[in-house]
């Protein structure tokens, strides 16, 4: 997992599948909807087709939800320094949030595409940190592209499925890539944000026995950020595997490592690195690419 530099670009999608309808969201009224969620709702459950929600520039402060039976849905941004999606529930806030619950966006449903949009969670963590999820993915085959996501604890809440992320900033504290995903992260910077909280841990990977799958794959991620922090702890039971190949800067140094990461061979690591370790059946070539 080699570790290299990235930057954030406006995506623009190529011909891989074809978009049945194009939906358009604007804060001014000259789109179909001001509403991210409202956008999201008109689309018909059980949909089978490809459905593009554009947003216009902007700062969207709503919570979005995807919910399960809304397949086939690509959310498209102006790219992420330009559309935002900002909001501030956290854990055990007054209105009983929790770290499933508080998400700025959710996505539930397989097929999946999001592209060139910041999901921000507000709540301010400098101070003191609690979960305050900017985007929590749950559904299968989902992708993203030149995304950003914003945050301090859990930032992002890789959860459940199989997942592709290129070209991505995601910045937090402590745990801010959590779950139990089984996710490629390719050419993505990842950041630590100033807090009083330190060292935090970048990943916490939740993977509860030797023969599950899932894991999250870091290819030629670059990490960075003001203050220090651990690469990962496991997340419940201690059933993870830490291994690193290639990596270069200072924090590439392997003498503070536990004792128990492992060393791959060239065949071990490739069954990682491949697209097919989340890619088998080429989902990604039928989606809308960027």
């Amino acid at each position: 997992m080699t570790v290299l530099s990235t930057s954030l670009h406006v995506p623009v999608a190529t011909a891989a599948a074809s978009i049945a309808k194009t939906i358009v969201v604007n804060r001014s009224g000259t789109g179909d909807f001001r509403s991210v969620q409202e956008a999201i709702n008109s689309v018909p459950d059980y949909n089978n087709q490809w459905i593009k929600i554009h947003l216009a520039s902007g700062v969207y402060r709503e919570k979005v939800v995807i919910g399960a039976y809304k397949s086939y849905i690509l959310l498209e941004g102006e790219g992420a320094q330009k559309t935002s999606i900002e909001w501030g529930d956290y854990a055990s806030d007054s209105r009983g949030h929790d770290t499933a619950s508080c998400g700025t966006f959710t996505s539930y449903a397989s097929n999946i595409v999001v592209a060139g949009i910041t999901f921000k969670n507000t709540y301010d963590g400098y101070s003191h940190t609690k979960q305050a999820v900017a985007a929590l993915i749950a559904g299968d085959k989902s992708s993203l592209y030149s995304c950003g996501f914003v945050g301090y604890q859990d930032t992002l809440a890789d959860l459940f499925g199989r997942h592709y992320f290129k070209g991505c900033y995601i910045q937090g504290v402590t745990d801010f890539i959590f779950g139990l995903g089984q996710s490629i992260y390719e050419g993505c910077t990842i950041s630590t944000a100033n807090s009083v909280e330190k060292p935090g841990f970048v990943t916490a990977q939740g993977r509860g026995a030797a023969n599950d799958t899932n894991g999250f794959v870091f290819k030629r991620c670059n990490v960075t950020g003001p203050q220090a922090t651990y690469l990962g702890r496991a997340w419940g039971r201690n059933e993870i595997t830490y291994a690193e190949s290639e990596c270069t800067g200072p924090g590439s140094k392997q003498s503070g490592r536990v004792r128990w990461k492992k060393t791959l061979t060239s065949d071990e690591l490739r069954k990682f690195t491949d697209i097919s370790y989340i890619d088998g059946e080429g989902w990604l070539g039928e989606q809308p690419r960027y």
